[in-house]
């Protein structure tokens, strides 16, 4: 495809993009230096730190390294004190000048909100944030990704944003999220689209094979070597390598990859000197906490941060619970079409689904789905036609017993009067965390409250629900 016509493609992908709120999270104060009293916003749930311009957050302060330190989001602390507190993982970066909380030195540490640190001489403090404006896309579609919901149409704006750049991407999130798709959609919206995408699957690789894999090897180079075989990254030539569970690799194997990623050329087994240039760009997938398995010695702290020229996470699904039922339809549409069945989703489904977890993410639903629709067959899925992991069915009980005595309407006030609850004592009280746990903003989670009853109208921001 000529590379007018390949832009012309991308261009036509890439869709309208607005400003929306969505419930906030995580922001730094500066305390100290030039920046004092400005807040910097983490927008994105691990960023890099520093004075550097190349940082997600720039702090202008002398005593800072260009990239100090990086934070990760997490669900807060697991002591009775700080459980259902907003926090985050920090991580000493190599910095010049330290790290210190108190008076002690940290290079690896959990902190919550209100915690306050010092890189260099600058003072920090973690704070929490209500709401923050964010850049979303307009589309609940983005290459071979869906969802309605805000932080979803976020990271669909990022992505469209980064596909047509040359920059490596590390992938994050639980099993099942879509990690692959969105490696998929990356490659399918950058002017690569026209060029292969091979797929390593670092899981189910043997470490005696993983040189041969991802390089290549010469005739004769190893028992059983009897033709030429390019590797993974020569066969990726001009398009991109999708590197899946990269926290799997073995040490040995993550030198290599570095050496690949620096220099961009390759050396097949069996040619020793023989160096041939590869241009791919690399988009590699981990479920593991790659920053904690730095601070452990099990992953290359170079590697992760030259695959980590930006980072995406997956948001899981039981966190963006207004999209179940959305995808669900689009599911059970697509699988009545490829096995020529006539079902739909009916309102008890479309009940019980919001009310689990779904630990397996959008994978798991579509395997629910997939049994409901084949066994079905002709008409109405009701809830009880689908498994809730070990066949536990009490989410389908509830939700068919709504919907058949309230009707699909009214079931969401009975919704609210069950998750509502277990999701603010999931946060301990407080507001923020458990509208950002259910994906929706303060005020309306506040408002849902006062309809129920369980906060007043003249209550303050601070109040804790009844």
């Amino acid at each position: 495809m000529p590379e007018r016509e390949s832009s012309t493609l991308v261009t036509q992908a890439i869709t309208a993009r607005r400003r929306e709120r969505r419930p906030g999270g995580l922001a730094l104060l500066v305390l100290d230096g030039p920046m004092a009293k400005q807040v910097l916003a983490v927008a994105k749930s691990s960023v890099r730190v520093g004075r550097s311009r190349a940082a997600d957050l720039t702090v202008d302060d002398r005593s800072i390294s260009k990239i100090h330190f990086s934070l990760r989001a997490t669900g807060g602390g697991t002591g009775a004190a700080t459980e259902g507190a907003i926090g985050a993982e920090i991580l000493d970066l190599g910095s010049k000048n330290g790290l210190w909380l108190g008076h002690r030195r940290i290079f690896h540490a959990c902190l919550i909100a209100g915690d306050v640190f010092k890189a260099g001489e600058c003072r920090l403090e973690l704070v929490e944030v209500g709401e923050l404006e964010v850049e979303v896309s307009a589309s609940d579609q983005c290459g071979e990704l869906f969802g309605r919901s805000v932080v979803m149409r976020e990271l669909f704006a990022l992505i469209e944003r980064l596909a047509p750049t040359p920059l490596d991407v590390l992938v994050q999130g639980e099993t099942g999220t879509g990690k692959e798709l969105a490696a998929r959609s990356i490659h399918q919206l950058s002017d690569r689209s026209d060029r292969p995408l091979v797929v390593l699957d670092c899981a189910s690789l043997p470490e005696t094979l993983a040189d041969a894999t991802l390089f290549g090897f010469r005739k004769g180079a190893f028992t059983g070597a009897d033709h030429d075989q390019a590797g993974l990254f020569e066969q990726a030539d001009g398009g991109t390598v999708f590197i899946d569970e990269v926290g799997e690799l073995p040490a040995a194997q993550q030198t290599r990859l570095l050496r690949v990623l620096d220099r961009r050329e390759v050396s097949r087994l069996g040619e020793p000197g023989k160096v041939r240039p590869v241009d791919v760009r690399v988009v590699a997938a981990t479920n593991r906490n790659l920053l904690e398995e730095v601070a452990e010695g099990r992953f290359r702290a170079d590697l992760y941060h030259r695959l980590s020229q930006e980072t995406l996470t997956l948001p899981p699904l039981r966190e963006r619970p207004g999209d179940v039922v959305a995808i669900a339809q689009r599911l059970v549409e697509q699988l009545a079409e490829q096995h020529g069945l006539a079902v739909e989703l009916g309102e008890g489904a479309r009940a019980s689904l919001p009310l689990y977890a779904w630990p397996g993410n959008v994978r798991e639903l579509r395997n629910a789905l997939r049994r409901a629709v084949v066994l079905r067959r002709r008409g109405v899925i009701q809830g009880s036609d689908i498994r809730f992991g070990q066949g536990d069915n009490a989410a389908a009980k509830l939700g068919q017993a709504i919907s058949e005595i309230r009707g699909y309407e009214a079931c969401h006030l009975e919704f609210d009067r069950v998750l509502i609850p277990a999701a603010m004592r999931e946060a301990g009280g407080s507001i923020s965390a458990a509208a950002g746990n259910l994906g929706i903003s303060r005020d309306r989670l506040r408002r849902r409250l006062v309809a129920l009853g369980l906060y007043g109208d003249d209550d303050g921001p601070d109040a804790q629900f009844r």
